[in-house]
């Protein structure tokens, strides 16, 4: 669709507004073991957003938990913008094994950079959340829309699975607008594949303008891990 990608978004964003930009607190490494979800929670630090499902296909429930801080010395409350607070604070993302069971709660991993949160008065909260489907899949949830500087809206889509021993990247889907022409992208990759759909349309109409599939070749997936931040691998032409 129309509008400038994400980063470049985020970069023109960032650029035309003015506000305090505050230190964040420096990551913590979260317990490898607690008897309860409460145990494994560091002091001054909520939750944002879970969900509880089998990831690795032993029966053993897990949970997946994106965890937020909540230093108030990093919230810039925009007092000379009418815009809701930019909440600074650091989120981690982690996942345990044993949720709902007897077992305690045992840390598989653990990710510190990959939810981004709002940095931009401008823009809405871009993390959707998180869930563990019922085929055991991990899926994660991002939107960006702004009220000033970009007509593009977008929603991303990606999907984990539990193999080899690490959480690979198995699929990501993406749907861009315009607000100002209507023009709608809609890309879906399916990294096990090696193949991608990219659409094209309008929003005002119901038929596609085209549909285009596209094989790549990779020499391994991309991990939780590995990715580090969402938006920044840059793959067939788009930041990923």
């Amino acid at each position: 669709g129309g509008g400038l990608p994400v980063r470049g978004r985020l970069t023109f964003i960032l650029a035309m507004c003015s506000f305090p930009c505050f230190g964040q607190t420096e990551m913590i490494e979260l317990d490898d073991y607690g008897n309860s979800l409460e145990d494994v929670i560091p002091k001054g630090w909520k939750i944002v957003s879970q969900s509880f499902g089998d990831l690795t296909a032993d029966g053993i429930e897990d949970v997946v938990i994106v965890i937020q801080g909540t230093d108030s010395t990093k919230i810039d409350f925009n007092e000379d913008i009418e815009a809701d607070p930019i909440d600074l604070n650091p989120r981690i993302l982690a996942i345990f094994s044993g949720g709902g069971t007897s077992r305690g709660f045992t840390k598989k991993m653990q990710a510190n950079e990959f939810i981004i949160g709002r940095d931009s008065p401008t823009m809405d909260e871009p993390f959707d959340g998180v869930e563990i489907t019922k085929n055991g899949t991990l899926k994660i949830d991002f939107h960006f829309w702004y009220s000033f500087g970009s007509w593009s809206t977008s929603n991303h889509t990606y999907l984990f699975r539990y193999q080899h021993h690490q959480f690979e990247l198995i699929g990501y889907d993406s749907y861009e607008s315009d607000r100002g022409n209507g023009e709608t992208t809609d890309r879906s990759i399916n990294f096990s594949t090696r193949k991608m759909k990219i659409t094209k349309g309008n929003s005002s109409e119901d038929e596609p303008h085209s549909v285009e599939w596209k094989e790549f070749e990779l020499d391994e997936l991309k991990t939780l891990e590995s990715l580090g931040k969402p938006f920044e691998w840059e793959f067939m032409g788009i930041s990923l």
